[in-house]
């Protein structure tokens, strides 16, 4: 990937009012994938919905980062069963 797909982490600790020891239990429950350049830390652009997801799940809803991990896990599988379902049903229309 690029340069142009990363963001500073430091950009997004300011922008969301963020710590680092919240960062590093985020890397350390390897609930995103970080990428290092030059010493700085760095995430994808695509995965700044994820991140901000973590942020609202830990700081509204005072989740911990196990329960973080759990919920992401669970919508995995939803998500996995969803598109499982979606083929299940076009193979079904096409017999009707």
């Amino acid at each position: 990937m690029s340069d142009k797909e990363l963001i500073s982490i430091q950009k997004v600790m300011v922008h969301h009012h963020l710590d680092e020891q919240f960062i590093e239990s985020v890397e350390s429950f390897q609930l995103l994938e970080f990428v290092v350049k030059d010493s700085n830390k760095y995430v994808y652009t695509e995965q700044l919905p994820v991140l901000e997801k973590i942020i609202r799940l830990h700081y509204d809803l005072e989740v911990n980062m196990q329960g973080i991990d759990v919920i992401n896990n669970m919508l995995d599988r939803m998500d996995a069963m969803h598109t499982t379902i979606q083929q299940l049903e076009n193979k079904l229309k096409r017999y009707e």
